[in-house]
C-alpha cells in the first residue's frame, strides 16, 4: 500500500510540475520598507481557474502557484496602504513582480479585499477565511473544511491547532459551543453552514481586558451564511451493521442546531455500539470544570474518564449520548447560556499481561487475565448568566451541578509460580457535585480595571468496592480470618468544599508599563473515611478496623496571598515579573490527633516575550511553586488499594517545592513555506514526596515519604513543516528525561527514564487532488535503576482520500504497530479501516459502506515498565464491523 502511495505521489508531483510555475515578487512601502503579513490576492480572469494567495512575510516576501497558460488579475492589499494591481497575461514570462504601496493616510482597522474573493482577510490579533475559497463542496463536517486553510490541522481527537497554537475556545456566532470544546464543533457543524472561519489569538470574553489580561487563548469563531443564522438544520445519520457479522453493531447520530439574532439553540444525540465517542477527555474537562478561568491549581475530585475519548479497544462498547446547548440574549446588557449532557456507556473487556517483577533479591512472574464489565452514567447541568450594565463592566455567574455512577464488575485470574487465584470485583461508585462562580470586571478609565472573582466548589464521591477470591491474599498485610472463600467489603467516603476568592487590579502607568496587584484566599475543606472488614461464609464479620485499618479525616488547608506582578516593554521585549507571599495553613484531625503546619512562602514567577516580527515569537515562562499533601496522602492507617496493594498515608508530610520552567518558539515563513514550533519545559523538585515500596513477591506496600532528594523533568516536543510545492513534509519529535530517586525493599536507587519520539509525515496539499497523508514514527524508550529496560516502537500511519465521479468519495486509513523490547523479543499489529460514501450535490441524502477493523486483528500489543515492574499487555478490541449507513441533512 505505501509503495502504491509513493508511485501516486511521484506520477502527481510530476505532471503538477508540468502544469504550474512560481510568482514570485516583494511587497514594500514608497520608502522601501518590506510590508510583512501583506495579502497577495491572483484572481483568474478565465473559469475553470482557482484563485491563488499568499502572505508577504517578515522580509516582504511572497510567492504564489500560478497554472500555467492563464491570467490573473494580483492585487496586494495592507493596512493603511493603497491597493495595487498587476495584471499577469496568459503567456507572459514574467515570474517577478515587486509591489510598492503608498499610504492612504487612513488608519485602516482591517485590510479590506475589494472583489467577491476574500480568502484571508488580516486583522491584528485575528485571521478570518473565506470558507467558499478553499471548499470544494464535497466536504461534510467542519473538520474537513478547517483541513483546507492554510496553517490549520486537526487531529483525530478533534483538537485544532493553527500554525502550531491549541485553539483552546470554540465559538459560533460569537458565542461559546458546549463548553468551548473543538470536537463536538468540528465533527458535528455541518460543511455547508459555514462561511467564515475567525482565528483569534489572546482572546478574552471581556473585550475590555484584553490589553490587560494577558490571554494566551485562541479562539476559533464560526460565522455562518446568512440563510442559516435564522434557520433549523443539521443531519441525521443512522447505520446498521451488514454481511455475515453477528455482532448487533448500529448507530444512531443527530446534530440539529437552531440560530437567530438572539437565540441560539444545539442539540446533539448519539447512541452507538462502534466505540465512536462523541467528545474527548479534554471536552469533558471543560464540562466537569466550572471553575473561573481566573483561578488555576484547583483539582475535581471527579472521575469521568469513562466517558470520553474513542475506545474500540474493548470487547463490546455501548454509547448512549445526548446533549443540549442554548445561548439567549434577553436584552442588549443580559444574555443566559447553558447546556445539559446526559451520557451513558456500557463496556466489556479483556486484557492480559505478562508482568517481571523486579525486586532486589527475587524475580518473580504473573500472568494475569482479567475481563471486565463496566457502566458509566454521567448528567450535567450548565448554567450561565453574562451581565452588562455597561461597556465597561461586566458580570458572569455560573452554576454547574454534575451527578455520576459508575459501576464495576471484574474477573480476574493471577496465575504465578505459587499457584493461581481468582478475584472477582464488585466497584460502585456515584458522585455528586455542585460548582457555581461570580465574576466582577470593572474598568474606570484607560488606566484602571478591576476583577473580583469567588468561586465555590462542593464533591461527594461514595465509591464501595467488594473482592471475592478463592485463597488467602496479602498475607501479613491484610488480617485476614482462614474461611472456604473470602469476602472483603470497602466503603471509601470522601466529602469535600471549597471557597476561593481573588482580587486583582491593572494599573496601565503607559503604553510600556503597567502594575497589577493581588489578593486572595484559597479554602478547602475535606472529609475522608475508608473502612474495611471481611465477611465470612457463616455470617460473622471480621473488622479491620482494630487491626491499624479504617481511617478518619478531617482535612483544612487554607493559603491566603497577596503578589505583584509589573509588566514592562523593552522595544520588542514584553516582561512580567511578579512576586507572591503566601501564608499556607494545614490542619488535619484523626486518630484524636490533631496536627497543624503553618509556613509563609516567598513564590516568584516570570513571563517574558519577544517578537523578533509578527511571524516569530519566543516565551519564556517561570515559577516557584509549593505543593501540599492532599488529604489521601496524610491518613495514618491502612488501606485496601487492590488485590496485591496496601497503602499507609503520612501524618507529617509537609510541602513539596519546585521549579517550573516553558520556552516556546514559533515561526511562521510563508514565503519559504516552513512552519517551527518547539517547547522546551523543566519542572525540579526540591521538597519531594515519593512512595516507598515493600515488594514481597506481586505484593506491595507502599507508604509515602518526604526527602530531599530532588526529581528533575525534561520534555521538549518540537515540529518543522516545509510545503514543497502542492505537498506537506513535516517533522515531529518528542523527547523526554526523567531523574528521581526512589526506595524499594529498603534500598534506595537513582532511577532515570527516557524516551524519544521522531516522525515523519509526508501528505498532499492540493484540493484538486487525493488526499494522500503517509506517516512514520520511530520510538525509544528505556528506563535504568536496579534492572535496565529499552523498548522500541515502529508506527506506520497513512491514508487515502479520493473524490470520483463527482458524488463517490473512499476512504481508507491504515496504522501499523511494532513494538520490540531489550531481549529482542516484539510483536505487532495492524489495523485498516475504509468506507465508500455516496451523495448528490444538493440531495439531503447520502449512504455509506464502512468497514471498521478490516483485518479482524483479535488483539493490540503494547509494552510498559515501571520501577520494579516489566509488563507485556494484549488488549482484546472489537471485531470487524460492516455498517451501511444512510444521512439525510436538513
Amino acid at each position: 500500500m505505501i509503495r502504491l502511495f509513493a508511485i501516486f505521489l511521484f506520477l502527481n508531483s510530476f505532471i503538477a510540475f508540468a502544469q504550474g510555475h512560481v510568482f514570485t515578487g516583494v511587497v514594500s512601502d514608497d520608502a522601501s520598507k518590506p510590508l510583512e503579513s501583506a495579502n497577495v490576492i491572483a484572481k483568474p480572469l478565465q473559469e475553470k481557474a482557482s484563485l491563488k494567495f499568499a502572505i508577504s512575510d517578515n522580509k516582504g516576501r511572497y510567492k504564489l502557484e500560478l497554472e500555467k497558460n492563464v491570467a490573473y488579475e494580483i492585487m496586494v492589499s495592507y493596512i493603511g496602504y493603497i491597493e495595487e494591481v498587476f495584471v499577469l497575461e496568459a503567456q507572459s514570462n514574467i515570474l517577478n513582480y515587486d509591489f510598492k504601496l503608498r499610504s492612504s493616510g487612513e488608519n485602516l482597522k482591517e485590510i479590506v479585499i475589494k472583489h467577491e474573493f476574500k480568502p484571508i482577510v488580516v486583522k491584528k490579533d485575528t485571521l478570518v477565511f473565506d470558507v467558499n475559497s478553499f471548499a470544494n463542496g464535497n466536504e461534510r463536517k467542519m473538520k474537513e473544511i478547517l483541513e483546507k486553510l492554510p496553517g490549520v490541522e486537526v487531529d483525530k481527537k478533534g483538537i485544532v491547532t493553527v500554525q502550531g497554537k491549541k485553539v483552546t475556545k470554540m465559538l459560533v456566532e460569537g458565542k461559546s459551543f458546549f463548553g468551548g470544546g473543538s470536537k463536538l464543533a468540528v465533527e458535528n457543524i455541518p460543511a455547508n453552514a459555514l462561511d467564515k472561519i475567525e482565528v483569534i489569538d489572546h482572546f478574552n470574553e471581556v473585550g475590555f481586558m484584553k490589553q490587560v489580561s494577558d490571554s494566551d487563548d485562541l479562539a476559533m469563531n464560526v460565522k455562518l451564511k446568512e440563510d442559516k443564522k435564522k434557520f433549523i438544520f443539521g443531519d441525521v445519520e443512522v447505520g446498521a451493521e451488514v454481511g455475515a457479522g453477528d455482532n448487533g453493531f448500529y448507530l444512531a447520530h443527530a446534530a440539529l442546531f437552531y440560530y437567530s439574532p438572539k437565540t441560539n439553540v444545539s442539540f446533539i444525540g448519539d447512541a452507538n455500539s462502534i466505540g465512536k465517542s462523541t467528545f474527548t477527555f479534554d471536552d469533558l474537562m471543560r464540562f466537569g470544570g466550572g471553575v473561573s478561568s481566573f483561578l488555576s491549581g484547583r483539582k475535581s475530585l471527579s472521575n469521568l474518564s469513562s466517558f470520553s475519548s474513542d475506545n474500540t479497544d474493548v470487547l463490546k462498547n455501548k454509547s448512549q449520548f445526548g446533549a443540549f446547548n442554548f445561548n439567549h440574549d434577553f436584552s442588549s446588557k443580559l444574555s443566559v447560556s447553558g447546556y445539559g449532557i446526559f451520557s451513558k456507556v456500557l463496556i466489556a473487556s479483556r486484557i492480559e499481561n505478562n508482568i517481571e517483577y523486579l525486586n532486589n533479591s527475587s524475580i518473580a512472574f504473573e500472568n494475569k487475565d482479567r475481563n471486565a464489565k463496566n457502566t458509566a452514567v454521567l448528567g450535567i447541568g450548565n448554567i450561565k448568566l453574562d451581565y452588562s450594565p455597561s461597556n465597561k463592566e461586566k458580570w458572569y455567574y455560573n452554576g454547574q451541578y454534575q451527578s455520576s455512577t459508575n459501576d464495576l464488575k471484574s474477573v480476574l485470574n493471577s496465575t504465578t509460580n505459587l499457584g493461581t487465584s481468582i478475584f472477582e470485583t464488585i466497584n460502585k461508585a456515584d458522585n455528586i457535585s455542585v460548582k457555581q462562580y461570580v465574576e466582577w470586571h470593572k474598568s474606570y478609565n484607560n488606566s484602571n480595571t478591576t476583577t473580583f472573582v469567588i468561586n465555590q466548589a462542593y464533591n461527594k464521591i461514595t465509591p464501595i468496592n467488594n473482592w471475592f477470591t478463592n485463597q488467602p491474599f496479602l498475607q501479613g498485610l491484610i488480617p485476614l480470618e482462614k474461611d472456604d472463600s473470602y469476602t472483603l467489603n470497602q466503603i471509601k467516603k470522601t466529602e469535600a468544599n471549597s471557597i476561593d476568592m481573588l482580587f486583582k487590579h491593572y494599573w496601565i502607568i503607559n503604553n510600556a508599563n503597567h502594575l497589577y496587584t493581588i489578593a486572595g484566599n484559597n479554602h478547602e475543606y475535606t472529609a475522608f473515611q475508608t473502612s474495611e472488614k471481611q465477611i465470612l461464609t457463616d455470617g460473622s464479620i471480621n473488622d479491620f478496623s482494630d487491626k491499624g485499618f479504617g481511617n478518619n479525616i478531617k482535612y483544612k488547608l487554607n493559603d491566603a496571598y497577596i503578589g505583584l506582578e509589573y509588566k514592562f516593554r523593552i522595544g520588542k521585549w514584553v516582561n512580567k515579573p511578579g512576586l507572591y507571599l503566601h501564608r499556607y495553613n494545614l490542619n488535619t484531625i484523626q486518630s484524636n490527633n490533631e496536627h497543624t503546619v503553618a509556613k509563609t512562602l516567598f513564590q516568584p514567577q516570570w513571563n517574558s516575550d519577544y517578537e523578533f516580527n509578527k511571524s516569530e515569537t519566543l516565551s519564556l515562562t517561570y515559577k516557584m511553586e509549593n505543593r501540599f499533601p492532599e488529604v489521601n496522602q496524610l491518613v495514618d492507617k491502612y488501606t485496601l488499594e487492590s488485590y496485591n496493594t496496601v497503602f499507609k498515608g503520612n501524618a507529617l508530610l509537609e510541602n513539596e517545592k519546585y521549579h517550573t520552567a516553558n520556552l516556546r518558539y514559533s515561526k511562521m515563513n510563508s514565503y519559504r513555506g516552513i512552519v517551527w514550533n518547539g517547547m522546551l519545559n523543566y519542572s525540579k523538585k526540591t521538597k519531594v514526596t515519593r512512595n516507598e515500596v515493600e515488594l514481597d513477591g506481586i505484593n506491595q506496600f507502599n507508604t509515602p515519604v518526604m526527602t530531599d532528594n530532588p526529581e528533575t523533568n525534561i520534555g521538549f516536543n518540537g515540529s518543522v513543516s516545509k510545503r514543497i510545492y502542492r505537498f506537506n513534509l513535516k517533522l515531529n519529535t518528542r523527547l523526554s528525561w526523567f531523574e528521581y530517586s526512589q526506595k524499594l525493599n529498603d534500598i534506595t536507587t537513582i532511577n532515570k527514564r527516557d524516551s524519544q519520539d521522531l516522525g515523519l509525515i509526508f501528505k498532499t496539499a492540493y484540493k484538486k487532488w487525493p488526499d494522500i497523508s503517509v506517516g512514520y514514527t520511530k520510538g525509544f524508550s528505556s528506563f535504568s535503576g536496579l534492572t535496565k529496560s529499552h523498548f522500541q516502537t515502529d508506527a506506520i500511519s497513512s491514508s487515502f482520500e479520493i473524490t470520483a465521479f463527482k458524488f463517490w468519495t473512499y476512504k481508507i486509513n491504515y496504522d501499523y504497530l511494532k513494538n520490540t523490547y531489550s531481549r529482542n523479543q516484539s510483536n505487532f499489529y495492524d489495523m485498516i479501516d475504509t468506507s465508500i460514501f455516496y451523495q448528490k450535490k444538493n440531495n439531503p441524502f447520502g449512504f455509506q459502506l464502512s468497514v471498521n477493523n478490516l483485518l479482524d486483528i483479535k488483539k493490540k500489543y503494547s509494552n510498559r515498565f515501571s520501577d520494579y515492574m516489566i509488563s507485556e499487555q494484549s488488549t482484546y478490541i472489537l471485531p470487524r464491523a460492516i455498517m451501511f449507513t444512510v444521512s439525510y441533512k436538513l
